[in-house]
């Protein structure tokens, strides 16, 4: 069963990597400008920030992963985001989390629990909405230095996966972006 798991996984790994170095216009062929918001944050003592502003983050690589809860696989996944914002928030990286849970109740309690010490902030209906109808979860946005959404995956975050686009992002340079926009 292990190593079926591994065998996946690397499977996964190889067709992200493929698809990113060997033909990058896939992952960008429908790159759009984030969609703004600014959202109280549920764990300001975790996190240090009271309020989260979208565009006041250009000139960082973004993570937007919108989870609950309630959701397995995002309880699986969420140490993996843990542990990569932990080893590159100095790097110009930021993990924001969107919470859909119907309520706030028990968010706050869940950051503590997995020591979520990146933003979590709630999804208003407009948010849901800007990001293409969330309707299943997990999803993550990727989003370049320059505010474009490069990459979005739908499902569990593994954490290769996590690894591989996000440190491509940080190393691609604006114009670059910018010039793949424009194709």
């Amino acid at each position: 069963m292990q190593r079926l798991k591994s065998a996946v996984i690397l499977l996964i790994a190889l067709i992200v990597i493929f698809s990113i170095f060997v033909f990058p216009e896939i992952s960008f062929a429908k790159s759009k400008k984030a969609p703004n918001f600014s959202l109280k944050v549920l764990n300001p003592d975790l996190s240090g920030y009271k309020n989260i502003d979208l565009r006041s983050l250009e000139g960082k690589t973004v993570i937007i992963n919108f989870w609950a809860t309630w959701c397995p696989p995002c309880r699986e996944e969420i140490p993996h985001f843990v542990s990569f914002y932990n080893k590159n928030k100095s790097k110009k990286l930021m993990i924001i989390g969107i919470n859909v849970n119907v309520t706030t109740e028990g968010v706050r309690a869940f950051t503590h629990q997995y020591k979520m010490d990146y933003p979590v902030v709630h999804a208003t209906n407009k948010v849901l909405s800007e990001y293409g109808g969330i309707k299943e979860i997990p999803q993550t946005f990727f989003v370049s230095k320059s505010g474009i959404i490069v990459f979005h995956w739908k499902g569990y975050m593994y954490e290769e996966v996590l690894n591989i686009v996000s440190q491509r992002l940080m190393r691609m340079k604006m114009m670059k972006i910018m010039k793949m926009m424009k194709k």
